[in-house]
């Protein structure tokens, strides 16, 4: 995943602001992705027209967005800042803003896609079974057919609407059962802790 030119051309804007004004734009996106923090508001920081300041926000956020999805210093990471086109002091101050912050931005942003994940709908099912009898000498086996869509509401795939088709027998449903049961637990437990978290950062 390497920057297009289109991204590089968009927050090129942030170059042109001074520095002391860059350094306070920056630090209020990091702020509102790992805080959330919406008491006061950028144009109130800069004391400047509120057009201007949501345009160098939006901006901002987009730069921090995407950056802070990756590991700080990981060869992806290393391979889309150089191709930033920003002066080296406002360069090197975005790199030591995001390496201070660069486990909770990857932690916030990384529980954020999460909720991406698509959901399942118009699920329909069917039984089948075979009717014992004298004659019928082998076990039976009931079957289970599943069919559902999985629907996308993430920014890459949204919208898109995946038909799923599923066949299984009696004891592999059993068995999946508890390992869905048993990773729900899991996730339950995780969600929680997520939940609680992002409650202390409100």
């Amino acid at each position: 995943m390497i920057l297009s030119d289109k991204f590089i051309e968009e927050v090129q804007i942030l170059d042109a602001v001074d520095l002391n004004s860059y350094e306070k734009i920056i630090n209020f996106a990091i702020s509102y992705i790992v805080k959330h923090d919406t008491q006061t508001t950028l144009a109130e920081v800069l004391e400047i027209d509120e057009n201007e300041a949501d345009k160098f926000f939006r901006l901002a956020l987009k730069l921090v967005s995407y950056f802070g999805k990756f590991k700080f210093g990981d060869r992806q990471f290393r391979q889309n800042v150089e191709f930033l086109k920003f002066k080296e002091d406002r360069k090197a101050l975005f790199l030591q803003k995001l390496e201070a912050n660069s486990t909770q931005l990857h932690k916030r942003l990384s529980f954020i896609e999460s909720d991406g994940m698509p959901y399942y709908k118009n699920l329909e099912w069917r039984y089948d079974i075979q009717i014992a009898s004298r004659g019928y000498e082998e076990e039976f086996k009931p079957r289970i057919f599943m069919k559902f869509d999985l629907e996308y509401d993430n920014s890459r795939e949204c919208g898109k609407i995946e038909q799923v088709f599923l066949e299984t027998d009696y004891a592999n449903l059993k068995n999946l059962q508890q390992e869905i049961s048993y990773l729900v637990s899991q996730l339950e437990s995780a969600r929680q802790q997520k939940i609680k978290k992002l409650g202390q950062m409100l």
